[in-house]
C-alpha cells in the first residue's frame, strides 16, 4: 500500500493555486509533473495553462481571451500602418461610481475607420462614429452612373453618398459588410439605392433628392418583397429602412411593423437565423443562398435590434423567441470576425428589453397594473447587467444605450397595480424622471461631441418622445410643490429642441412631433394641475405613457370653452386676448395619426384659451 500510494503521489504535483482556465471553470486543476508543460485539462482542451496568483474569476463578457481576440482583429485590420494618435475618451455623463466595472481599458478606437480605395485598413479622424466597425473590403473600382426613374445620379455622386453613409450612419447599424458600389448594384437595386437615400437624409447635393428617393426606394421596396424568395440584400434594404425609417411617415402607417414580419420571415427561410451561410439544409429548391457566417451574424443581429425596437415603440407583445444562441455568440464574442463594442452593447440592451416586453405583457394581460416590487427586481437585475457590459472600455453612447433600457423599466412605475401606496409611488415616479431627464441631456451632450442626433436612427428618436412624456406628467402632478419646476421646464424644451435638431425634411416625422410638443408644453404653461402621474392606458406597456399624456391634452383642448362673446365697440381688449396661442403652430395633421378630430373653433388664429374668434 505504501508503495502504491507513493506512485499516486508521483503523478501528480502538490500545487495551491489552479491555473486561471480552471479556475474559470471552477473545476479542479491536475497540473502535469513537468512544471513547463500544462495541466491536464488546459492539455487536453488545447488551452493557455497560466499560474496567476493574483487572479480571480470573472464573467465570460470580459476574459482576457476575448480582449486578445478583439486586439488581434483589430492588429490585423491595421496591418503594419502607424496608428493616429490615441485619443482622449469621451468623459462619462451619467457613470454610476457605485456599480461594479469589469474588463480593462482597451485602446481608444472611436476615430478609426476603414478606407474603401484600399485592401488596406487606414485610419481617419472623423468624430462622428460611435464605435469602428470593419467591412470586407475589395479592390473598389470608381462608381458608375447609375439613374434610379428620371433621376441620374454620377459616379462621383455615388462615391460620395456611399463614403458619408459607411463614416456616418454604418457604425449605427453596421449590417452592410461589402462597400462596392458596383457589386451591391449588380446583386440588387434595392439595398444600393436604400444606402443612397439614408445618405441624402444629410448629405444631399441636389436638394429634390430626398424626396423623390423616399417615393422611389419606397415603391422599389414593396415591388421587392412581394417576390419570393427574399435575397439578403432586400433583408438589409428592409433593416436600413426599419432604421432610419422615410421621413414622411407617421406613427401609425410607419410601415416598420410591416417590414420586421417580411424580415423574420425571409431570414427564416433562408437560414439567416442560424449564423451560418450557404447552409445545405436551407439551400433547397429556389431557396438558394451563397452568403457568409459573418453576413448571416450580422444580419440577424441587425434584425433582432430593430424588431424589439418596434416592440418598444409601439408596444405591443413581442412576437416569438428572435434572441437565439446565434446573437448571444455575437454578444459574448464568440465568432472568427470582429464585432464592435458598441453593436454587442445595443445587442444585449435589446436582449434585456425583450425579456422586460414579454414579462410585462404577461403580467398586464391579467391586471390592470404592475406591481412595483416586479420593476424594482427587473431594474435592480439590470444594473447588475449593466455593471458587467458598460466596462470602462464603453462609450458614451454605450451608457446612453443601457440609459435607454433603464427608462423602459422605471417607465412602469408609473402604470401602477390599483389601490397603489401614493408615497411609493412618488418615490418611484421620481426615479423614472429623473433617468428621463438624464435621457434628453445626455442626447444633446451626444450631439454636441458626435453629431448624434443629425444621424441617430429612428428608433431612438421614439425613445426621446417616452422621456418627454414622462416629464410632461410629473409636470402635471403635485409633485411640482417640491421639485424644481425650471429645471422640469428646461428638460422638456431640451427635447423639443432635439427634434428641431433631428429634422432631415420639411414637415417631416420629427418637424410636426416638435410643433406638437411645443403645442403641448405652452398650454402647460397657462393651466395648473395636480394630478397623479398615473396612465389611464395600460395595454400598450411602456407606450402607454405616450398615448396618455396625448389623450390628456385632447380632453383638455375638449374642455375649453367654445366661444365668448367679443367687446364691445371702443372698449379695452381684454389682456387674456393677447396671450399667444399655444394652438397657432400646430400642426393639426399630427393628430390624424391617433384619428382623433379636433374642434374647428381650435384652429382659429392667435388667442388666448376660452377665446374664439
Amino acid at each position: 500500500m505504501p508503495e502504491e500510494s507513493s506512485v499516486a503521489g508521483a503523478t501528480r504535483i502538490k500545487r495551491n493555486t489552479a491555473c486561471t482556465s480552471c479556475r474559470d471553470a471552477k473545476v479542479r486543476c491536475n497540473p502535469s509533473q513537468n512544471p513547463s508543460q500544462p495541466c491536464q485539462r488546459c492539455l487536453k482542451l488545447n488551452l493557455q495553462c497560466v499560474v496567476d496568483k493574483t487572479h480571480k474569476r470573472v464573467s465570460r463578457k470580459s476574459k482576457l481571451d476575448e480582449l486578445v481576440q478583439e486586439i488581434q482583429s483589430i492588429k490585423q485590420s491595421v496591418g503594419d500602418r502607424p496608428t493616429t494618435q490615441q485619443n482622449t475618451a469621451l468623459p462619462s455623463t451619467f457613470k454610476d461610481q457605485a456599480m461594479p466595472r469589469i474588463g480593462m481599458p482597451s485602446p481608444d478606437l472611436s476615430r478609426l475607420s476603414v478606407s474603401h480605395s484600399s485592401n488596406h485598413a487606414t485610419t481617419t479622424s472623423t468624430g462622428l462614429t460611435p464605435a469602428p466597425t470593419f467591412v470586407i473590403e475589395a479592390n473598389v473600382e470608381p462608381s458608375l452612373s447609375r439613374a434610379l426613374g428620371n433621376m441620374p445620379f454620377s459616379g462621383p455622386d455615388i462615391d460620395f453618398y456611399f463614403m458619408k453613409y459607411f463614416e456616418h450612419f454604418h457604425p449605427y447599424m453596421p449590417i452592410v459588410r461589402h462597400r462596392d458600389p458596383n457589386k451591391l448594384y449588380e446583386t440588387g437595386g434595392v439595398l444600393f439605392w436604400t444606402i443612397i437615400m439614408i445618405a441624402c437624409r444629410r448629405y444631399a447635393r441636389d436638394p429634390k433628392a430626398l424626396s423623390f428617393l423616399t417615393e422611389a426606394v419606397r415603391a422599389e421596396m414593396f415591388s421587392a418583397i412581394s417576390k419570393l424568395p427574399l435575397s439578403i440584400h432586400v433583408v438589409n434594404a428592409l433593416i436600413l429602412v426599419s432604421t432610419w425609417v422615410f421621413p414622411d411617415v407617421r406613427f401609425i402607417n410607419d410601415p416598420t411593423s410591416i417590414f420586421s414580419g417580411v424580415i423574420m420571415n425571409a431570414a427564416l427561410l433562408l437560414g439567416i437565423h442560424s449564423g451560418k451561410g450557404s447552409h445545405p439544409e436551407y439551400s433547397i429548391g429556389m431557396f438558394q443562398n451563397n452568403f457568409s457566417d459573418e453576413e448571416a451574424h450580422y444580419t440577424w443581429a441587425g434584425y433582432c435590434i430593430t424588431a424589439q425596437r418596434q416592440v418598444l415603440s409601439v408596444r405591443l407583445p413581442p412576437v416569438g423567441s428572435i434572441f437565439n444562441q446565434t446573437v448571444q455568440n455575437v454578444i459574448d464574442g464568440n465568432t472568427p470576425f470582429h464585432v464592435s463594442g458598441s453593436f454587442r452593447v445595443l445587442l444585449e440592451c435589446q436582449k434585456y428589453a425583450n425579456r422586460v416586453s414579454k414579462t410585462m405583457a404577461a403580467c398586464l394581460d391579467e391586471t390592470r397594473g404592475v406591481s412595483s416590487h416586479l420593476v424594482r427586481h427587473l431594474e435592480d437585475e439590470f444594473d447588475h447587467i449593466r455593471g458587467l457590459i458598460c466596462s470602462e472600455r464603453a462609450d458614451d453612447l454605450d451608457r446612453w444605450n443601457a440609459l435607454l433600457v433603464q427608462l423602459e423599466i422605471q417607465a412602469y412605475y408609473l402604470i401602477p397595480l390599483p389601490g397603489y401606496n401614493a408615497e411609493n409611488l412618488k418615490r418611484n415616479v421620481i426615479r423614472a424622471y429623473t433617468t428621463a431627464q438624464t435621457v434628453v441631456q445626455v442626447a444633446l451632450e451626444l450631439e454636441k461631441s458626435h453629431g448624434f442626433l443629425k444621424h441617430m436612427p429612428h428608433f431612438y428618436f421614439r425613445s426621446l418622445l417616452s422621456a418627454y412624456c414622462i416629464i410632461y406628467k410629473v409636470l402635471r402632478s403635485a409633485y411640482m410643490d417640491f421639485l424644481d419646476r425650471a429645471q422640469a421646464e428646461q428638460a422638456a424644451n431640451e427635447v423639443i429642441k432635439s427634434c428641431r435638431q433631428s429634422v432631415v425634411m420639411d414637415a417631416d416625422l420629427p418637424e410636426r412631433l416638435g410643433n406638437l410638443l411645443e403645442s403641448i408644453w405652452n398650454w402647460a404653461q397657462l393651466v395648473r394641475w395636480h394630478e397623479e402621474p398615473v396612465s389611464i392606458f395600460s395595454h400598450r406597456l411602456s407606450a402607454s405613457i405616450v398615448f396618455d399624456c396625448l389623450k390628456r391634452w385632447k380632453s383638455d383642448m375638449d374642455s375649453r370653452p367654445k366661444s365668448q362673446p367679443p367687446p364691445a365697440n371702443g372698449t379695452e381688449t381684454p389682456a387674456a386676448i393677447m396671450v399667444p396661442d399655444p394652438l397657432a403652430n400646430i400642426d393639426w395633421s399630427f393628430m390624424d395619426d391617433f384619428d382623433w378630430n379636433i374642434e374647428p373653433t381650435l384652429l382659429g388664429p392667435g388667442i388666448a384659451p376660452g377665446i374664439a374668434p
